[in-house]
């Protein structure tokens, strides 16, 4: 028969674990909301389901490149099915932003209503068409400016998602052009050691020249003007409620947890669907 003595650490640590079951709920409660009022998910699956990663490279390689590149980008598509996975890499952020926020205080009901109405809201201008988002766009972003609103969208994450996105388009588009152009060698014979760190630096160089630079300023830029958009066009008292929330002790360490994961999920699988593509590209 067990002690007392010996009985208090298992006692203790299922006292603990009572107590901190609330607060773990809470955390999972926060980073399910955060995700949803980012729109975190359905960005990941815009950009990196099958055929998406193909064509956001595309649309960043010249005309002339474009014409040639037909091989690589189907090698693409495919290595990049393979490589890319909404679930694994939404359920990896979820968790980090709930490690973040772990602590925090649940989400109150207002706060949950208003992301909701938030999420449907933009998946109603993604749905529209290319004039109803122009007449959306136009109509909301003549609002005269709201402090509130303003400093809501600096709390969000979108600016810095986009860039992500942008980046990864941007080196795919860079590996397929070379590629494409019978430069493929120079890729596939680095030891798989260098070839991770060749594309680490690609991913960092390809944001600093003039055009891709520019190219990603505007893609943030907008992105940003869309959501402003939409917050004009969210009610007062949902704005309010989604500052306040985004005001407390844990937001920072959860937006920062959301951005920095995503960026790792984004580049880590975007690595392994490159290696794969050049592992596999014919030499000559």
């Amino acid at each position: 028969m067990l002690s007392s003595n010996r009985l208090f650490p298992t006692r203790f640590l299922l006292l603990l674990a009572l107590l901190l079951a609330p607060l773990m709920g809470w955390a999972q409660n926060r980073a399910e909301a955060l995700l949803q009022f980012e729109g975190v998910q359905a960005r990941y699956q815009a950009s990196y389901a099958p055929g998406a990663v193909a064509r956001g490279a595309r649309e960043l390689l010249e005309p002339d490149d474009q014409a040639i590149a037909d091989k690589a980008l189907k090698a693409l598509d495919a290595a990049a099915s393979r490589a890319f996975s909404a679930k694994a890499s939404v359920a990896a952020i979820h968790q980090e932003v709930a490690s973040a926020g772990n602590g925090g205080a649940a989400p109150s009901p207002q706060v949950l209503a208003a992301v909701a109405r938030f999420a449907k809201l933009r998946a109603d201008y993604a749905a529209m068409s290319e004039a109803g988002k122009a007449e959306f766009f136009s109509r909301e972003r003549a609002k005269p400016a709201d402090p509130v609103r303003t400093e809501l969208l600096e709390r969000m994450a979108v600016g810095d998602v986009r860039e992500i996105d942008f980046s990864s388009q941007l080196l795919m588009s860079a590996v397929v052009k070379q590629l494409a152009r019978g430069n493929g060698g120079q890729l596939s014979a680095l030891p798989d050691s260098t070839l991770d760190m060749a594309l680490d630096t690609l991913w960092s160089r390809g944001v600093t020249s003039t055009r891709p630079r520019n190219l990603m300023i505007v893609a943030r830029e907008f992105e940003k003007q869309v959501t402003q958009a939409l917050l004009a066009a969210s009610p007062d008292e949902d704005v309010a409620a989604l500052l306040a929330w985004r005001n407390e002790p844990q937001a920072a360490a959860e937006r920062e947890a959301l951005v920095g994961t995503y960026r790792a999920e984004v580049k880590g699988s975007g690595g392994v669907a490159l290696r794969t593509l050049i592992r596999g590209w014919p030499r000559s």
